[in-house]
């Protein structure tokens, strides 16, 4: 990539600092009034320092960046969202440590607090910190997914990472050992499956997508829902039209062997019962059928006397005379 882009300098404004702020440590907190706490929170999501520029345009990676972000984050969303479990889901949510500069991991999920939105994580207005937090890895800086956001995670207790590699569609997971020591542990692949014990779901890249199961669920957006719906419609409504196609096709059969039978027998039909017959046929043209016995001059007509309704018994008919 290419070097970062420095923000032009306006000779009549505040120079821009250079390093971010610190967010209050717990004995400075513990020590401000609720109107201090809210100044302090506000001038931390109004910081607008060159280390945090640098972050911000280090960040932008694209469509594949965002989107793969993004569709994790909704995807959590809904499903905890359906089920009432009270997990905070965030994306490009910048996390403040006590007496750390603040840091934005791509997704962050926090189990057992109100899920509403919020402008930033704060730990010491929050009272915990974050459980899990997934980095998507495109066209950034690999040293800071891969080996700086390890050690400082698991410093921070952050107690799962994931790493969504989209260019190698592969998935590396981390999980802090129970004994308490920060420092990360691999998490075993099942199947391509990677489990994550704070979500209780399955992770997996699969067709190039970071993808959530529930046992053998998969885990969709709204728009995927809604897209699977109308696929699901249309669907129906094909075989809906097939089934009407098959039917006329039934029916014209019929009509044509109705004819049949009638001319076999020698049964004259009228040319007005013979247009009705042959109009439920698909295609179907009166005088494609050879004329009946009886029939004069070739024109297709009943023999004059003998014509009469197709419910009344022809010579030749089955109880005929």
């Amino acid at each position: 990539m290419s070097a970062p882009i420095r923000k032009p300098v306006d000779p009549a404004a505040a120079p821009i600092p250079a390093e971010a702020p610190r967010a209050p440590t717990e004995a400075e907190w513990a020590a401000m009034s609720p109107a201090q706490r809210q100044q302090a929170i506000a001038a931390l999501v109004d910081s607008m320092s060159q280390e945090e520029i640098d972050e911000r345009l280090a960040m932008a990676d694209g469509d594949p960046h965002f989107d793969a972000k993004v569709e994790a984050r909704d995807a959590l969303r809904a499903w905890f969202g359906r089920r009432g479990r009270r997990v905070y889901v965030g994306a490009d949510m910048k996390a403040h440590y006590p007496g750390e500069k603040g840091f934005t991991p791509d997704v962050i999920a926090v189990t057992d607090v109100d899920p509403t939105p919020r402008l930033c994580w704060m730990v010491s207005a929050e009272g915990k910190g974050i459980d899990l937090a997934i980095e998507v890895h495109y066209a950034g800086n690999w040293r800071k997914d891969f080996v700086d956001n390890v050690v400082r995670y698991a410093t921070l207790g952050i107690r799962e990472y994931f790493i969504y590699d989209i260019p190698r569609g592969h998935l590396k997971a981390h999980r802090l050992p129970p004994t308490g020591v920060r420092r990360y542990e691999s998490i075993p692949s099942r199947a391509g499956r990677y489990r994550s014990e704070v979500l209780d779901l399955d992770l997996a890249v699969e067709a190039g997508r970071l993808r959530f199961y529930a046992d053998t669920a998969e885990l969709v957006t709204a728009s995927e829902l809604v897209g699977k719906l109308e696929g699901m419609i249309e669907a129906a409504e094909a075989r809906i039209e097939q089934e009407q196609a098959r039917a006329e096709q039934a029916v014209g059969q019929l009509s044509a062997a109705i004819l049949m039978v009638l001319n076999a027998r020698g049964v004259p039909a009228s040319e007005e019962a013979r247009g009705r017959i042959l109009r439920e046929t698909d295609g179907g043209r009166p005088g494609t059928l050879a004329p009946a016995r009886g029939d004069r001059g070739g024109g297709g007509g009943a023999v004059p006397g003998v014509d009469r309704p197709l419910t009344e018994a022809g010579p030749g008919a089955p109880g005929s005379a």
